[in-house]
């Protein structure tokens, strides 16, 4: 009658609370915390075609007004090894730049007779500048090795040869610089020369569909029987060569940006007389 068994209770053994295993987690949670907040600030990746990339590293600066809106990351050939890709990664507020119509180009030292710029690339690193579009979100572009002429519209000349012109030569009308060549290539066919130009905002309403270009490069001199003439253009004209162009006086519509012209080896007696009288565009003038 007294071998009713008996429950042998032990207590449980009280569980100590370690903080030796949460200060790691704490640790990979802040570290993912860090990590997903950096990559929701980082701005686009944008890829720009360039012919070279002499000056430029990794880490090259972006910039837009003078302020750094980017970095360069790599840069490499592109796949059929004729450009140079470079890859930058803009700043989440300069999103808006990786836009159609944004231009980017490798800010370089020049001196030439109109001015003097990008000397600050002399003893510090090159860097990309960049002026906006306004069109659709965009993240390849192609880039110019040559400044762009801001708040300008784009033109194109055609021909033969582009002998005595360079890239970056200015554009003249009635002696004031009112654009600059941006670019000189092949045309598709690759029987002539295609030179893209801009033109101020500002003198664009002196650009019609019947303007005539020619070329301003060195000095041309005729002799004959009866004397000799004697010709230079602009000053400025002698170092990079240069065009000239006349509207005549019973001017035609105003040409639609990417308009192309022809190019003449020189002017017309007649193109000197004339004399339009155009109202410049005072508005982008104050842009």
């Amino acid at each position: 009658m007294n071998n009713v068994p008996t429950a042998n209770l032990k207590p449980l053994k009280e569980t100590r609370f370690s903080i030796s295993w949460v200060v790691p987690v704490v640790a990979i949670l802040f570290s993912l915390f860090l990590l997903i907040r950096w990559q929701m600030n980082k701005g686009p990746l944008v890829t720009i075609q360039f012919d070279n990339a002499n000056g430029l590293t990794s880490d090259s600066p972006i910039l837009y007004r003078g302020a750094i809106v980017g970095r360069v990351e790599t840069i490499s050939l592109n796949e059929d090894n004729t450009k140079v890709a470079v890859v930058g990664r803009l700043d989440l507020t300069a999103s808006s730049l990786a836009v159609t119509g944004s231009q980017w180009w490798i800010v370089r030292p020049s001196v030439s007779l109109q001015a003097i710029s990008g000397l600050d690339t002399i003893v510090g690193p090159r860097y990309i500048e960049v002026s906006p579009g306004n069109g659709e979100p965009l993240f390849e572009f192609s880039g110019s090795n040559d400044a762009v002429v801001k708040n300008g519209k784009a033109f194109t000349i055609i021909s033969n040869s582009a002998e005595g012109i360079s890239t970056g030569a200015p554009i003249f009308y009635r002696g004031v610089e009112i654009g600059s060549i941006t670019k000189i290539g092949l045309a598709n066919d690759s029987s002539t020369v295609k030179l893209s130009f801009t033109i101020q905002h500002l003198y664009a309403p002196i650009i019609r569909t019947n303007t005539v270009f020619w070329n301003e490069s060195g000095i041309n001199f005729d002799a004959s029987l009866t004397g000799f003439r004697l010709h230079a253009g602009p000053l400025a004209s002698l170092v990079k060569g240069g065009v000239t162009l006349a509207t005549p006086t019973t001017f035609g519509d105003l040409a639609p940006e990417g308009f192309a012209f022809i190019l003449h080896d020189e002017s017309e007696e007649e193109w000197l007389e004339w004399t339009p009288s155009i109202e410049l565009s005072v508005q982008a003038a104050g842009e």
